[in-house]
């Protein structure tokens, strides 16, 4: 019995030596954006990029596990940056779920978000959302991202 109980003592010791060896994951993010419809001269660099209403932006996110254990199931959350809009259906993740929000991050759903309106004869009826009206976008990463690993999400909005 005492053989037995030194056994699954050492057995326990053991996984949990595994399990710390492996580390933590430790997300770390970086943001770029592209202009998508660049003049010519801002292309080749002789000019600077400017930012007018009616331009396209590209928002990339690379979500890197710069730790080192395996992280699982990552959910980035993102804000719609001030002065622009969502473009509709442009949010990608591979391997992703990808969620709304209209109301500053406090719920999250699908596109197309319904919300519920006032008629012209005061009936509550359900309305799809605008793009405009998006203030964050979440991704649910359904794989887990290795150490030293990384995603690519991305999204367009467009300048007011």
């Amino acid at each position: 019995m005492r053989i037995l109980k030194l056994f699954l003592i050492c057995g326990f010791m053991l996984m949990a030596i595994q399990l710390f060896a492996q580390g933590k994951p430790k997300l770390e993010m970086e943001i770029s954006e592209t202009k998508i419809n660049m003049s010519a001269a801002e292309k080749t660099g002789e000019s600077d990029i400017v930012y007018s209403p009616g331009d396209t932006i590209e928002y990339t996110i690379l979500a890197k596990n710069v730790g080192k254990g395996l992280m699982t199931k990552p959910e980035i959350v993102d804000p719609i940056p001030q002065g622009v809009v969502y473009l509709a259906n442009s949010a990608k993740g591979t391997n992703s779920q990808i969620f709304f929000s209209i109301n500053d991050g406090r719920q999250y759903t699908e596109w197309p978000i319904m919300i519920s309106v006032t008629n012209d004869q005061g009936v509550q009826v359900g309305k799809k959302a605008s793009a405009d009206q998006v203030t964050h976008i979440k991704w649910m990463i359904n794989e887990a991202i290795p150490a030293g690993g990384q995603k690519e999400l991305s999204f367009r909005v467009t300048v007011k």
